[in-house]
């Protein structure tokens, strides 16, 4: 009988990591990459977490991000939101933390997402405990979740971890690819026979 599993991909982290070592993600299909990974396995899940953008500040990009989750929905990918939080940083050069800095007229508003992590390791370990998988893929290099990977694999599951690299050279995760069972390199091979 084929083991369960289940790919979780940490959306803003995955990318980041993509885009730090190089690979272009096209139009990446993470249903199908799911598929080519798992190696006969049965996939019972594969869900996306990220954050959605604000159509107010972002029309642009909302309506991106709009077009991207039709895409996931289309190919029977999971999407969990979490929420983008406005935040007022300090200027790096005064120190003042304004709307915009009076003395180089920088904007000192970013936005920080909240909730996704800890949707992330409450998946993990949910799944872990209603016995959902034998097996978990994660696309995330945060090493908060390295408690949940330590749970899951006391359990008697394994966790891969999906590394983006590019000619050999893996985004950082030493930390959670130490952690995890098998680390799988995401190369431009995987994410072009993805499309």
């Amino acid at each position: 009988m084929p083991e369960n599993a289940v790919f979780i991909f940490d959306g803003p982290n995955f990318y980041k990591n993509m885009k730090r070592v190089g690979l272009d993600r096209k139009n990446l299909d993470f249903r199908k990459l799911a598929n080519n990974l798992s190696l006969g396995r049965n996939i019972v899940d594969v869900i996306f977490f990220t954050s959605p953008v604000n159509i107010a500040t972002d029309p642009t990009g909302y309506a991106k991000q709009q077009k991207f989750f039709a895409n996931l929905n289309s190919s029977q990918v999971t999407l969990k939101l979490g929420k983008l939080v406005p935040q007022s940083i300090p200027c790096r050069g005064c120190g003042i933390s304004p709307a915009v800095c009076s003395q180089c007229n920088a904007p000192m508003n970013v936005t920080t997402e909240k909730s996704v992590d800890v949707q992330i390791a409450m998946e993990m370990i949910l799944g872990c405990i209603n016995n959902t998988f034998d097996c978990l893929f994660l696309a995330s290099c945060d090493s908060d979740f390295i408690p949940a990977i330590d749970f899951i694999k006391n359990h008697d599951k394994k966790v891969f971890l999906l590394l983006p690299a590019n000619n050999g050279t893996p985004a950082k995760g030493h930390a959670v690819s130490k952690a995890c069972n098998v680390t799988i390199p995401i190369d431009q091979p995987k994410i072009d026979a993805a499309q």
